[in-house]
């Protein structure tokens, strides 16, 4: 799956339609009345988006023609889609007593925070694999409090689907057999993006409520 596909996804909160132009093999995400990911355009993106209404009301899938193309249409239940690969938004967390406990050697410890945060202070033996560098959360967080919370998280998509590449090539150096604990700043979007990522990438991941906020409170 595109790493576009992939970073829209695992954000989203209510359904959305997956189009696949069967010719091509190009995809585009629908809410029925935008695009939201995709590079689709013109009288095919047009008639993608009136099409998909009728997934998001009623069918699941099913293929409709436009001129030579034949487009697949399919629903995408976000909490059966999150659930399917592993349900940690929910489930995977590990509370900061549970963490301590644990085998540190079996363990990849992964702060996800800025390179800013993490070199001020951080979990001992944690690695950092930033979802965001120190420039691009300095501007979302100004975004955030200039233009909202919805401004905020539609710019976070967007360097989210450009650092996605960067992100996954460092996943890639840690070892697939010990479990990968991740914490942000206090346990919320940031760590829950990585956790997600990373279970797709085969890992054993668990979450670490309350992120470095909770672990500081607690070692103080």
């Amino acid at each position: 799956m595109e790493e576009e596909i992939l970073a829209r996804l695992i954000t989203f909160r209510r359904d959305v339609v997956l189009a696949i132009v069967l010719n091509t093999g190009r995809k585009m995400i629908t809410d029925g009345s935008k695009i939201l990911a995709g590079k689709l355009s013109g009288d095919l993106a047009s008639f993608i988006l009136r099409s998909s209404k009728e997934f998001l009301e009623g069918r699941d899938f099913g293929v409709k023609s436009f001129g030579e193309y034949q487009i697949y249409f399919e629903r995408i239940d976000i909490k059966r889609y999150l659930k399917a690969i592993g349900g940690e938004l929910v489930e995977d967390v590990i509370t900061l007593e549970e963490f301590m406990k644990m085998d540190k050697d079996n363990v990849i410890v992964v702060d996800v925070r800025s390179p800013r945060e993490y070199k001020r202070g951080t979990i001992p033996r944690a690695i950092n694999i930033p979802l965001f560098l120190d420039e691009e959360h300095e501007l979302i967080g100004r975004t955030y409090k200039k233009e909202g919370r919805e401004k905020a998280i539609d710019l976070a998509l967007n360097i989210l689907e450009k650092n996605l590449k960067r992100i996954i090539e460092e996943i890639k150096k840690l070892d697939r057999d010990k479990t990968v604990v991740v914490f942000c700043a206090r346990g919320g979007l940031r760590s829950q993006i990585m956790a997600t990522i990373l279970r797709l990438a085969g890992f054993k991941v668990r979450r670490l409520v309350g992120g470095f906020k909770g672990y500081k409170l607690d070692s103080s």
